[in-house]
């Protein structure tokens, strides 16, 4: 009797498990598509961007912009990982942080000195408890990411990228490929590598000559600002998307794990019911057979 109502508890436990795990399955698809949105529509904006920013680069002209000049030798380099809040979404925290400590490590190797950024509580948490040192912390990103957010997160590095005080700025996070494929990603966000390659054939930039008005110069000082600024709003929200993904496959996978252990409870508490009933119906028979006697 008592072995049948340890299994009921379990079962009845499993199942409340199960119930938290399903729910929060639901929630992660209902913010995931709404990510995937958000992905999306920043995606053709990158794309102009960059289209303009080749074509202007493409007309001949030499120019000097504080965004666009390489340093050499690098001295110093300002990594940015972008993790999550919370947990329960596999090994999406776990992956990004190998790949960041991997990536300040390499740096150091060359002999450089590393400025490590952390948004996330999942990140920085790790990160201290492992003895990293932060610069910044960034702990109140939410799940809905906007231009602001991004500002909030690039500006920074960017002024001191300006100022002299790192030579590059990297970023650890998701990139989205599909729904599919988010792996962990390092991108430079500065300085500014020109897009590379060929113009699209039917892109109405592509112009044997270019009239620019403004000049080329004040072009570019308004839009490589904005350029970066894109690039870290598009970081955070394919992190964000990617970040979703991983949680609602993690409860996926954890409410059809409770089902195979309801199951396997299951058939144990009818086999140690048949077991019982059997054995009162061997006692009962037993104690019949002794009357006779």
């Amino acid at each position: 009797m008592a072995k049948t109502k340890e299994i009921r508890n379990r079962i009845r436990s499993v199942s409340s498990t199960k119930k938290i795990t399903k729910t929060m399955e639901l929630v992660a698809t209902s913010k995931m598509k709404r990510a995937q949105d958000r992905v999306n529509a920043a995606g053709p904006y990158v794309s102009k961007l960059s289209e303009m920013l080749s074509a202007i680069v493409r007309g001949g002209v030499k120019l000097d912009l504080p965004l666009l000049e390489r340093r050499s030798p690098v001295k110093k380099v300002a990594i940015l990982l972008i993790t999550a809040n919370r947990g329960l979404c596999g090994g999406f925290n776990a992956n990004l942080i190998r790949l960041a400590k991997r990536v300040v490590a390499e740096h150091k190797d060359a002999g450089r000195e590393v400025r490590l950024d952390c948004c996330g509580k999942k990140g920085i948490s790790t990160l201290k408890f492992q003895g990293y040192s932060l610069a910044r912390t960034i702990t109140d990103m939410g799940d809905r990411p906007n231009f602001d957010d991004a500002r909030r997160l690039i500006d920074p590095l960017m002024e001191a990228f300006l100022k002299g005080e790192v030579d590059e700025v990297y970023v650890v996070y998701s990139h989205w490929k599909s729904m599919g494929s988010q792996p962990p990603t390092v991108l430079k966000l500065l300085p500014i590598d020109p897009p590379a390659g060929e113009l699209k054939r039917d892109s109405k930039y592509l112009l044997p000559e270019f009239i620019f008005s403004p000049s080329p110069k004040e072009i570019l000082e308004d839009l490589l600002p904005r350029y970066v600024t894109q690039a870290a709003y598009t970081c955070l929200v394919m992190n964000t998307a990617g970040e979703q993904v991983a949680r609602r496959t993690a409860m996926k996978s954890a409410s059809d794990n409770a089902e195979e252990m309801i199951k396997y409870l299951t058939r144990n508490l009818n086999r140690a019911r048949q077991a019982s009933i059997t054995q009162e119906i061997s006692e009962i028979v037993g104690g019949a057979e002794a009357l006779k006697k």
